[in-house]
């Protein structure tokens, strides 16, 4: 089995330098991977494995502003599936298939929507919804209220919150993590007292805010407003999993999109979180693609 390539680059047409992780099986089948908030290409590597097995080429890309990718500002939702299909031509994939995982679901449903013809299957794992759904942070934990529905209200507040994570993240990271899993399901708690994998979540946090706050006020700003898109509109299957005792993104954000694609499927599992999803059932997500 290779090792995973954790920094490779592309430049785009525009100029901009995007960067990803190249995990699994490098002749396989391609999957682009949309990292959660905050998050990075690195978020994937814990399952290079599994993917490798699948005969899963995966391939996680930073985000403008993430990780090594070049900062664009002003951008929308729906300008990532250009992006995306440009890395894609970049690499002569002609389709593949996506997963977007927590903040990367809306990145997942954008490419539904825009890029159908080129895309295979996408799934989205315990991802984000429309903030302006009814009762869409119904269940959410207090921290990412804040951040991704109060702070449209109050944009002082979010602006305080993301330079106060960026501080954490960037000094004290270990400090601030264990007060964020105190807080978290027992589910995920167990997960995340693996040693290993705390040190992964923590990597993958503290390279995607390398760059600062400003590129996580652009993905807040993405988050809480309108995606530019219908749900209604998707033309193609997609497949979700959720927690039932997430409280990052709760399971009601899971119910309310799969109740307006036309053709989805719901995978609840009553007795996982946030983090435990995609430690307990990789291998049913992994099998979705």
């Amino acid at each position: 089995m290779s090792e995973p390539s954790l920094l490779e680059t592309v430049v785009l047409s525009d100029g901009r330098s995007l960067s990803f992780a190249r995990l699994g099986d490098p002749e396989g089948r391609p999957v682009f991977y949309f990292h959660g908030f905050p998050g990075s290409r690195f978020e994937s590597q814990s399952n290079h494995e599994e993917y490798f097995k699948a005969g899963i080429q995966l391939l996680a890309l930073d985000r403008p502003g993430m990780g090594h990718s070049t900062r664009k500002k002003q951008r929308r939702l729906l300008d990532w599936p250009d992006d995306v299909l440009e890395v894609a031509k970049i690499l002569n994939f002609d389709k593949f298939s996506i997963l977007g995982v927590s903040g990367g679901g809306p990145y997942a449903l954008a490419c539904a929507r825009a890029i159908p013809r080129y895309l295979n299957r996408v799934t989205v794992a315990c991802g984000i919804g429309p903030m302006d759904a009814p009762n869409s942070t119904s269940g959410m934990m207090l921290s990412n209220r804040i951040m991704f529905s109060y702070g449209r209200f109050f944009p002082p507040l979010v602006r305080l919150s993301v330079h106060l994570l960026v501080r954490q993240l960037s000094s004290k990271p270990v400090e601030g993590f264990e007060k964020f899993v105190k807080v978290l399901p027992e589910a995920d708690r167990i997960i995340l007292s693996n040693l290993t994998a705390k040190e992964k979540v923590l990597e993958s946090a503290i390279e995607g805010v390398r760059q600062g706050s400003g590129p996580l006020l652009d993905e807040i700003n993405i988050y809480s407003r309108s995606w530019g898109f219908k749900l209604e509109d998707i033309s193609i299957p997609v497949s979700f999993f959720q927690g039932e005792l997430d409280i990052d993104v709760p399971a009601s954000m899971a119910r309310y999109q799969t109740e307006l694609i036309p053709d989805c499927e719901l995978n609840l599992y009553p007795s996982d979180g946030h983090f435990s999803l995609l430690v307990n059932h990789i291998d049913e997500i992994i099998a979705s693609l």
